[in-house]
């Protein structure tokens, strides 16, 4: 055996003791945790994840003494539901927060209050409202500190910290705590947004004025340049957070670094953003450090979602709810097997990611290195209106809504992976009555910009995918008669126009055919969108299907009442 395979072995030998000593047989480390969130934070654009420029000095020490995972990927790459999930280990269609502006779902545990139930003092710090107290985000901790809004002339507007204002506030936390509970350890949760669009806000030497000028959008040396620049702007206040944590908590604690999400500057077709699923806007970086802990490069594909189980699990806390992620500790002592290290085994698990609703219906299995994008946008090309609905229309079941501030509201949970086309009719009491309809999928993505008015009766066909949830609602409800649903997968004979959801799902990347993604022209793209009739597509696409479908049925809010079942069953739905 050669020195190079003895020193191998020794290194494995030596991180599987480290890990393992972590791990069940030991008594929980009561360390202070320091989690930092850089929101739009870009694994590929950080030094110590191979990017040409020195950017981030600050994590690249951090990464080279602690546990870097190269294959780190989001549940979501929008802002609230992404940081919901790495606070709760679960995936968004349980704890609520859909997309952004949602609140969390009621009874769902927090890391915040598993840490604070064993005695850690707990803090906050946020740098946007929608991860405020109002959305639930506040919940176990002691101190939260979250911006408020701004006056500007007649105006309130949201209010986005900068990193010295969020530094300020961390400092001000820490001192808090070492005033009044040093013997306890502390869990600080630090949230930076300065490297999200638009770039270079932190810098008052910059005219923003023309941020979204299409000439300035469409400069991507300049985007990129800007945007790199918010990485090291942000890196510097990392660090010099670190530095008030050493002298005020010592060396004895747990750092993790990791963000919500990704950007496109200039790929795939968008100037700037973070709406698809795709490698840039999915894969983030996550890097954990402390004393006791290997340094280690870990390439197994991991979740953010199993960032609150493993720190949880540092401490001996535990979350109540069911979570989806899993201690990386675990995955840290396969990786680091002697039949990893000498035969290359490792299992890796499927991830379902979803696309944000409001910009996309797109789903993605990501397995190692293998990534496979299913897309939807093309289901809702369709819409059928027909006012007043003519005689001799397709028969459907009757449905009840309910009273809602004087509108009636019409709710259908649906269980279906594939495409299908809802038929809404309805004939008012009166054929007099002047009325409006407006549809939605929840969560709060509207198929129509306005309400659709209409007298006597109305016949409405609308597309759904993926889970959809649908909601029709009526107004006024002193003129709701009797509505009836039909379900069907082709559609409707007459005019089909597409809904006001299609033209924003397309507005900026509209291609022939079903599939929106171009395959042709994004050559990363050329092994993700394969045809249906390839074994590899298929096998990916039904193994999508079953993760979604399962993960989704065990979802608190997402299940379906026995008799709506039982409809949808006589219906030939289910």
């Amino acid at each position: 055996m050669t020195i190079r395979k003895l020193t191998g072995l020794f290194t494995t030998v030596s991180l599987l003791l480290l890990t393992r000593s972590l791990g069940a047989d030991r008594k929980p480390l009561r360390r202070s945790i320091i989690l930092i969130s850089v929101d739009t934070l870009s694994a590929d654009h950080l030094s110590a994840y191979g990017y040409g420029r020195r950017t981030s000095p600050v994590i690249d020490a951090l990464a080279a003494r602690g546990l870097e995972f190269e294959n780190a990927v989001v549940p979501q790459p929008q802002t609230s539901p992404s940081h919901a999930s790495l606070l709760t280990g679960v995936m968004p269609w349980k704890h609520g927060l859909a997309t952004n502006g949602f609140k969390f779902s009621d009874g769902i545990d927090r890391l915040s209050s598993a840490l604070r139930r064993i005695g850690y003092d707990t803090a906050g710090i946020v740098s946007v409202p929608h991860l405020g107290s109002s959305r639930g985000f506040a919940v176990g901790f002691n101190h939260f500190s979250e911006p408020g809004a701004l006056n500007v002339g007649e105006a309130l507007i949201a209010h986005r910290r900068h990193a010295d204002e969020v530094n300020a506030e961390a400092k001000r936390a820490i001192d808090l705590h070492v005033g009044t509970r040093r013997g306890e350890p502390l869990f600080l949760f630090v949230h930076y947004f300065d490297c999200h669009f638009p770039y270079r806000s932190w810098d008052p030497r910059v005219d923003q004025s023309q941020a979204y000028a299409a000439e300035e959008l469409a400069n991507r040396p300049k985007q990129i340049q800007s945007y790199d620049s918010g990485v090291s702007w942000t890196d510097s206040h990392i660090g010099e957070l670190l530095k008030v944590v050493k002298a005020k908590l010592g060396d004895d604690v747990i750092i993790a670094i990791t963000a919500d999400h990704g950007e496109q500057i200039g790929d795939h077709g968008l100037s700037v953003g973070h709406a698809d699923i795709y490698r840039e806007t999915v894969r983030v970086p996550l890097i954990i450090a402390g004393s006791g802990l290997p340094a280690a490069r870990i390439n197994t594909t991991v979740s953010t979602m199993d960032v609150p189980v493993t720190l949880a699990a540092f401490a001996g806390a535990q979350i109540q709810n069911t979570v989806d992620g899993l201690n990386l500790l675990d995955i840290v002592t396969d990786e680091t097997s002697l039949l990893h290290r000498l035969f290359g085994i490792r299992s890796e698990r499927p991830l379902v990611v979803l696309g944000a609703p409001t910009y996309s219906r797109s789903l993605g299995l990501v397995k190692g290195s293998s990534w496979y994008i299913k897309n939807f946008d093309y289901a809702y090309r369709y819409s059928h209106l027909e006012t007043p609905a003519r005689p001799g229309g397709i028969p459907g079941r009757r449905i009840t809504g309910k009273n809602v501030e004087g509108s009636t509201v019409y709710s259908l949970e649906f269980d279906r992976y594939t495409p299908f086309l809802v038929t809404f009719e309805h004939i008012a009491k009166s054929p007099q009555c002047s009325m409006t309809a407006m549809a939605s999928i929840d969560p709060g993505v509207f198929y129509f910009r306005q309400p659709i008015t209409f007298k006597g009766s109305i016949r409405l066909t609308l597309p759904a995918a993926r889970h959809d949830s649908l909601r029709l609602e009526l107004a006024p409800s002193a003129c709701v008669g009797q509505t009836t649903v039909t379900v069907t997968r082709e559609p409707p004979p007459g005019t089909l126009t597409p809904p006001d959801f299609f033209q924003l799902l397309v507005g900026r990347r509209l291609r022939t055919g079903d599939e929106l993604y171009d395959v042709d022209d994004d050559p990363l793209l050329h092994r993700n969108l394969i045809a249906e009739k390839h074994a590899e597509s298929a096998a990916a696409s039904n193994e999508l299907q079953t993760l979604f479908r399962d993960m989704a049925l065990r979802a608190p809010a997402q299940r379906v009442p026995p008799e709506t079942l039982k409809a949808l069953r006589s219906l030939g739905y289910l």
